[in-house]
């Protein structure tokens, strides 16, 4: 008799404590929107179309080759007045780059080390004793 009441008190919460299963598809979830930055493109402002923009030759050639390093520091202040110092006796392209930690001092833009290796003596009779060829990213030049 008791195991009777036991299954008929069990049947008829079951019924009263079941989720409707309306109901779990019909809640709506309020999701939280990111805050996503704000992105300003210098490049264009009010008065400036887009044609214009487009009209403009920003086309860079970029491709593997060679580069002289100089110096390696962590002061970007000293890195930039090397940089301005250095350009001042040679004819070469001069590039202050940042790689973790420290900010480098590069020459040049050459396909071939051959070349990279005439800038490298000059340095080195010059007094840059740390001056060393790496491979890199240049800047080629445009060929017409």
């Amino acid at each position: 008799m008791f195991t009777r009441i036991y299954f008929f008190l069990v049947f008829i919460f079951s019924f009263i404590l079941a989720q409707n299963s309306n109901e779990v598809t019909q809640k709506k979830l309020k999701d939280i929107y990111p805050s996503w930055p704000v992105i300003v493109n210098n490049a264009l402002d009010d008065s400036t179309s887009f044609d214009v923009v487009l009209t403009k030759d920003s086309t860079q050639l970029i491709s593997e080759g060679y580069r002289v390093q100089i110096l390696a520091t962590r002061y970007f202040e000293y890195a930039d007045s090397f940089a301005t110092s250095i350009s001042n006796k040679i004819t070469d392209s001069v590039y202050v780059e940042f790689e973790t930690p420290n900010y480098k001092v590069r020459v040049g833009d050459f396909i071939n080390r051959d070349s990279a290796e005439l800038l490298q003596q000059e340095l080195l009779n010059m007094g840059y004793k740390s001056a060393w060829i790496l491979r890199s990213r240049i800047t080629a030049k445009n060929v017409e």
